[in-house]
């Protein structure tokens, strides 16, 4: 007997994935099959593990899959054949969701289902263009409505009589289309023309954009600035307030949607940095960082570590990889004493004192050449220098260091692979979800696995003209070889001084005067 599964019907919220709820995210990380619309960032499907089976059902699906009918089967038979399956909905399943209808289904089949509310669009996304949908002074009611239905068919039921009536605020969801007729009725049924009213784009994402006027000038202001659909309309006073309240228009990096390739660490996250200074981020790791087994070789090496003089660690990967070698073999940080440190970076030193241990030399300049110059003041010959490393690092210093009569064994603990699925991410995101504006990377091997991903056609047609932003002269140097265009390289070479340059950056492009 084929277990029952289990149907979670999941608002994925208006857009910026910050806004999911925590129930979704865990459910996400489970989940067996994913079902969701146009509206749903990419950052969020990709929650979900790479095994899991991810099947898209919005606009640009194929022909045949849109009905809500077709839609309603899907979910019944992915649950009679026993999966754990999320229904990813933009906003909220319930507001004009259609999620009762695929409940309705649901339980007339016998699945068992569960519904995860969402962040309503009508609420976020006046908020991220600073509109607040109520306010004690200017309004004491809210009312949702579809965008969808036609203002001028002969049975509404839309009661157009009461809407013109209230005083309250109005959101219309997904009313750009209609939005000429529903703006007329509105006036013919007793709202003033001058009434503030406001349409906001792809709200609460890089992609939003807002127009403010009054019901009279609105359908020509969206005509004239070709704003496109998914848009959300906002009718009322409050409409006035977004001149002094709109936040995130102000943050330096809104509108960038930007492409970052590394995994994510827990020190100084390019990712979490860019998203504080207002862009939108999309997650696709070239690399992925995987340990190396503990060989005779290696081990004798790591139990040997208290007769080195200096251990070198190139990153705080380096780090992470060397402290969990010593502890797999019963060894830790005591096994260090009189050994001195040297790290690349302060990134790297900073994870090191994460670990209890404090850095003995970090050069001032941040790279492998640097530490030439560090050690050209220190007495190297006879030295004896351990470097952990990954498969196929770099060499600088450690050439230099025997040249100058140091003995030093190297030590690979890690190596850097392409991530399963990230060849089927990329296509997705330049195929389907609209690209990116600027690609970012941290290391030459990021560069080079990036590129070797695409095929020359693909390469030409998606980046070609992209501007990158690298972390240091080797990276620049294996973008160049791609003939990639580096507009963004920092002098220090640490993530928080990478956005800081890709900040100062942005001001200057003329993507800046695009922005509504």
């Amino acid at each position: 007997m084929t277990p029952r599964g289990m149907v979670y019907l999941v608002g994925a919220g208006p857009g910026d994935p910050g806004l999911l709820t925590l129930r979704a995210r865990q459910l996400l990380e489970k989940a067996e099959a994913v079902v969701f619309d146009t509206l749903v960032s990419p950052v969020i499907v990709n929650m979900a593990p790479l095994s899991a089976q991810k099947i898209f059902r919005g606009k640009r699906a194929k022909p045949g899959s849109l009905s809500q009918e077709a839609i309603n089967r899907l979910l019944v038979k992915l649950g009679r054949q026993g999966k754990r399956v999320v229904r990813l909905k933009g906003g909220d399943p319930f507001v004009f969701g259609r999620g009762a209808e695929e409940a309705q289904a649901l339980l007339a089949a016998g699945v068992p289902f569960e519904i995860v509310p969402g962040i309503s669009s009508a609420i976020a996304v006046p908020a991220y263009a600073g509109i607040p949908v109520t306010h004690r002074s200017l309004n004491s009611s809210l009312t949702v409505v579809t965008g969808h239905e036609d203002p001028e068919k002969q049975s509404p039921q839309i009661d157009w009589a009461s809407l013109g009536q209230n005083q309250g605020t109005l959101v219309f969801l997904m009313g750009l289309k209609a939005l000429p007729s529903l703006c007329g009725r509105l006036i013919a049924e007793g709202k003033l023309p001058q009434t503030p009213a406001a349409a906001i784009q792809s709200g609460t994402t890089s992609r939003q954009k807002t127009l403010v006027g009054t019901l009279k000038t609105l359908p020509q202001l969206v005509l004239k600035h070709g704003l496109k659909p998914p848009a959300t309309v906002v009718v009322g006073p409050v409409v006035g307030l977004r001149d002094s309240l709109k936040w995130i228009q102000r943050r330096p990096l809104f509108g960038w949607r930007i492409l970052v390739t590394r995994g994510r660490l827990p020190y100084n996250s390019l990712s979490e940095l860019l998203v504080e200074k207002g862009a939108e981020v999309i997650e696709i790791p070239t690399i992925e960082l995987s340990p190396l087994g503990i060989s005779r070789a290696r081990a004798k090496l790591l139990r040997r570590v208290g007769e080195y003089d200096w251990i070198i660690l190139s990153s705080a990967n380096a780090v992470d990889f060397f402290m969990t070698a010593l502890l797999r073999l019963g060894l830790d940080a005591r096994s260090l004493r009189g050994v001195k440190i040297a790290c690349v970076g302060e990134a790297t030193a900073k994870a090191l004192r994460q670990k209890g241990l404090v850095a003995d030399l970090v050069p001032k300049e941040f790279k492998q050449e640097g530490f030439v110059r560090a050690f050209k003041k220190i007495k190297t010959r006879g030295l004896k220098v351990l470097v952990p490393k990954p498969k196929k690092g770099r060499e600088v210093f450690e050439r230099f260091l025997r040249v100058q009569g140091a003995r030093v064994d190297l030590l690979e603990l890690y190596e850097n692979r392409i991530p399963q699925g990230a060849p089927e991410r990329l296509r997705a995101l330049f195929e389907d979800q609209g690209g990116v504006d600027l690609l970012t990377f941290a290391s030459s091997s990021a560069v080079d696995h990036f590129y070797a991903l695409l095929t020359p056609a693909q390469r030409r047609q998606w980046v070609s003209r992209l501007p990158l932003a690298v972390m240091g002269p080797v990276t620049a140097a294996a973008a160049r070889r791609w003939k990639a265009k580096v507009q963004v390289q920092p002098k220090r070479y640490t993530v928080p001084d990478l956005v800081e340059a890709i900040v100062k950056w942005a001001h200057r492009s003329p993507k800046n005067t695009k922005m509504l």
